[in-house]
């Protein structure tokens, strides 16, 4: 049975009826629109042909039609319609998108915060990963009479920055003079090189037994593995809630366990590899199998050529694709431009909210 163009016409407004209202279809309705002026019977006719092609389901008798996982990837592969955004949109989604001199995560998540109260959906957001860890420079500035900070950048020109709380002053000359020490005993090192013989070699170096030293080499630790692992995150969970789909206490309780395990997003991210395009998951597509009646939609996001993030929403299998994609995509341009803008012209924070520069 071949898929003409008048069941693609029907499929669409089925598709489109039921995400609007979350109710299955009927003939009756579809006869109604005005852009395809066929009778209910005729409509009822392709509605079963739709269905024995695995493309429609009747959830019981004498109701209406609803999408299947196949209906849904053929809708959003070949006919939904590109959502054109308004230019008022346009204009208050760059405002949301607009950025200062901020740290990368925080940028990441207050963008990913927005689009979350734009769509009313869960948000997923992977911070980018560096190449390998490998520290690049440490800096030890003195803040006040006790107080430092110690600044670690990796190879890719992210850093980390943590603020020491001492005993003792330290006069300026020493944070020099240590972060001389440590770059030279620990620039080039991957976390899996830092050991005690890196640390009686600065112990060396410094002369004497110097109260911060143990605290500093655990803080290097702690940046570089920050650095080096992939951050993801979810925003905005309550918002399913007001969809009809999640009126189910358990089947909700269920899904915010499943979403609040990285490993599953991790999981869910590799699945779909969303490293150069907008990719769409709907249904039995996500690997994780409590996830089966949701979608996920996930767009990459970069710092630089070699630093790739992503964001995207999970739902309902009857989300509005087609906003959904067009409003994730602009976010995620948004985000690229700015950030490519910002790591050009300085290194990006991954701090705690202290802001230096190398």
């Amino acid at each position: 049975m071949s898929l003409d163009d008048r069941k693609k016409l029907i499929l669409q407004a089925i598709v489109e009826d039921y995400i609007n209202s979350a109710e299955p279809v009927g003939s009756r309705s579809i006869s109604k629109k005005p852009e395809l002026n066929l009778s209910a019977a005729t409509i009822r006719n392709e509605m079963g042909d739709l269905e024995e092609m695995g493309l429609l389901a009747q959830p019981h008798t004498s109701a209406g039609r609803v999408p299947t996982t196949g209906g849904y990837r053929l809708y959003v592969d070949s006919l939904m319609e590109r959502y054109e955004m308004t230019a008022s949109e346009i204009e208050n989604m760059k405002q949301l998108t607009s950025m200062k001199k901020r740290e990368l995560e925080k940028i990441v998540r207050d963008v990913a915060a927005a689009f979350s109260g734009i769509t009313g959906l869960p948000v997923i957001g992977m911070l980018p990963a560096s190449e390998a860890g490998v520290v690049k420079n440490i800096k030890v500035v003195k803040v006040d009479d006790y107080t430092a900070m110690l600044i670690v950048s990796d190879k890719s020109g992210i850093i980390k920055n943590r603020l020491l709380k001492l005993n003792r002053d330290i006069s300026e000359e020493f944070a020099n003079e240590l972060s001389r020490i440590l770059n030279n005993n620990l620039s080039g090192l991957t976390i899996s090189e830092i050991n005690i013989s890196n640390m009686m070699e600065i112990q060396s170096a410094i002369g004497h037994n110097f109260e911060i030293l143990s605290t500093v080499i655990e803080l290097v630790h702690e940046a570089v593995s920050e650095i080096d692992s992939k951050q993801v995150f979810v925003d905005g969970l309550s918002g399913i809630l007001d969809f009809p789909e999640y009126s189910n206490v358990d089947k909700v309780k269920e899904l915010f366990e499943v979403l609040e395990d990285k490993e599953n997003l991790i999981r869910i991210i590799m699945e779909a590899n969303p490293t150069n395009c907008t990719k769409v998951l709907i249904g039995d597509e996500i690997p994780i199998s409590e996830l089966k009646n949701n979608s996920i939609v996930l767009a990459p996001y970069k710092a630089s050529e070699k630093l790739v993030g992503l964001l995207g929403v999970i739902g309902p299998a009857r989300m509005d694709y087609s906003k959904i994609i067009s409003i994730l995509e602009f976010f995620t341009a948004q985000l690229s431009n700015a950030l490519a803008k910002d790591f050009g012209a300085r290194q990006i924070l991954l701090g705690d909210g202290m802001k230096g520069d190398n």
